[in-house]
């Protein structure tokens, strides 16, 4: 079993493994300093695992094995906002939560729910979800089935299967999309976990790989234009050198692997050359279609900074897991992840760390990072400029 495999659903993560359906509450709530002006008339999001808000749980909900080892399902998740297991990766809400409330939008339900109202928006992320198709890794040699649960073309398709039902004829989903606020991503971490962990290669062969990832980033985001958005938020990825998942699988005893702030250098190297090209291609993207109006948002940035200086946003340890029984200096153990059987409690005071699991933000870094966003300086142009 490859060590992929045996973290796989409950890591299966924006940048890992990726290692949430409903709100509690329907009304739309302050998320502090974040604006309440209603900008758009809906929200649609695509993405993995640091986006997901509920599909992964109803597509795992016929097989009993899979949606237990999902530990997204079991406390102390989301009992920070939802006082439950929300399918969020997190102990309250994410990124994509905070924005929409900050629209004056409700949360979004995951598109594959059935009988819900998507007049406001779905959710379109998935756990596991990869900018590449599965069938590409197949020809790799990869056949875990994990990786197939929604990668950025099927996301699309099932995007423009929902489309249909809200809007109707093409005219009026043109008009209904032009005021919709879509955020693509970010996609890539996955499709990185994969080479660095289900197929062994090494950060230099995956950096290889990254045009072709970049490219089908292009493409999804050509192919909503085409259907009528306007307005995208394009995420680029987390600092995979500095979540505590990658500091304990990878730390090397030479004090060279790091950075002067702790983090693996060679990741995070990878994770720039990504968000750089990504970064680019969106530039070029907005010459092209002078119409739409692109955003590129800095994950990794302003992380980074969180690490660098985690004072200034009021955390302590951040490389260090909130939730789990891990123990050692990251608090991560592959075999004590968050929410496994004797991994149930979290840190006292979650409000107080950056990574929640290992792998995602807890919802106060979540909270920064959507307000960045919206109000800058992480989100060029801000989404409310």
């Amino acid at each position: 079993m490859s060590l992929l495999r045996s973290i796989s659903c409950s890591s299966l993560s924006f940048f890992f493994i990726a290692l949430v359906i409903t709100s509690s509450s329907s009304s739309a709530t302050s998320t502090g300093s974040i604006s309440g002006t209603r900008r758009y008339n809906a929200m649609f999001s695509f993405g993995d695992s640091v986006a997901e808000t509920g599909n992964i749980c109803i597509v795992s909900s016929n097989n009993s094995t899979e949606l237990d080892v999902l530990t997204c399902t079991h406390p102390p998740y989301g009992m920070t906002y939802f006082g439950k297991p929300s399918c969020r990766w997190s102990n309250g809400r994410v990124v994509v939560d905070l924005i929409a409330q900050s629209l004056g939008l409700p949360l979004l339900a995951p598109s594959k729910s059935k009988g819900k109202d998507f007049q406001k928006g779905a959710n379109m992320a998935i756990t596991g979800g990869t900018a590449l198709n599965f069938s590409f890794y197949q020809s790799m040699g990869v056949e875990d089935p994990v990786w197939n649960h929604g990668s950025l073309d099927m996301q699309v398709q099932w995007f423009k299967e929902l489309i249909a039902s809200i809007c109707g004829t093409k005219e009026k989903c043109t008009g209904f999309l032009a005021e919709s606020l879509f955020q693509f991503g970010g996609f890539g971490g996955n499709d990185y976990n994969i080479q660095l962990l289900e197929l062994g290669l090494t950060v230099e062969q995956a950096m290889e790989n990254t045009p072709l990832i970049v490219d089908a980033i292009v493409n999804g985001i050509e192919r909503l234009i085409a259907l009528g958005a306007v307005h995208i938020v394009v995420p680029g990825i987390l600092p995979t050198g500095c979540l505590p998942l990658f500091l304990t699988l990878f730390s090397q005893p030479q004090a060279t692997d790091f950075d002067q702030h702790g983090c693996l250098k060679s990741f995070n190297r990878l994770t720039e050359y990504h968000n750089s090209m990504l970064q680019k291609q969106v530039q070029i993207l907005q010459a092209k279609h002078r119409s739409t109006r692109m955003m590129y948002a800095d994950y990794s940035s302003q992380v980074y900074k969180m690490v660098q200086q985690p004072q200034e946003f009021g955390f302590r340890n951040p490389l260090e897991t909130c939730c789990g029984a891990g123990g050692g200096k990251y608090n991560f153990d592959v075999a004590a992840r968050c929410g496994m059987p004797g991994a149930t409690t979290a840190c006292r005071d979650p409000s107080a760390r950056l990574s929640w699991d290992g792998v995602h933000p807890t919802e106060a870094a979540n909270k920064m990072i959507a307000d960045a966003w919206l109000n800058g300086p992480y989100c060029t142009p801000p989404i409310l400029s």
